[in-house]
């Protein structure tokens, strides 16, 4: 399989990790999103090997592309598990949240 596994988590609590707000499986062209936002200056890509890919960004600039079903879209390549997003957690995320996105290379 090629492609990508998305973890998108809120802000850390406390010394833990945050919460994770959604997860999904793209294939080869499912970077695009993020790429793009660390291009516009409006994410910071923290890990560059690729186990994983890792990104913060505030979630007034990623939750949007969650909503429209923009991050969704990767080409082929993926088996497509299916997508888990917390709907409530999600709402609950003020714009201002910094948020992690891990992306997972499946190749």
């Amino acid at each position: 399989m090629l492609g990508w596994w998305f973890v998108v988590k809120g802000p850390a609590v406390g010394d833990g990790e945050g919460e994770v707000l959604a997860k999904w499986e793209t294939g080869l062209g499912g970077l695009h999103w993020i790429a793009a936002l660390a291009s516009a200056g409006r994410a910071e890509q923290l890990r560059f090997d690729g186990y994983p890919l890792r990104y913060t960004a505030r979630a007034g600039d990623v939750l949007p592309l969650l909503a429209d079903g923009s991050v969704f879209e990767g080409g082929p390549g993926a088996d497509h598990r299916p997508r888990e997003l917390d709907a409530g957690r999600i709402a609950a995320c003020p714009p201002d949240a910094l948020l992690t996105v891990d992306a997972w290379d499946q190749s």
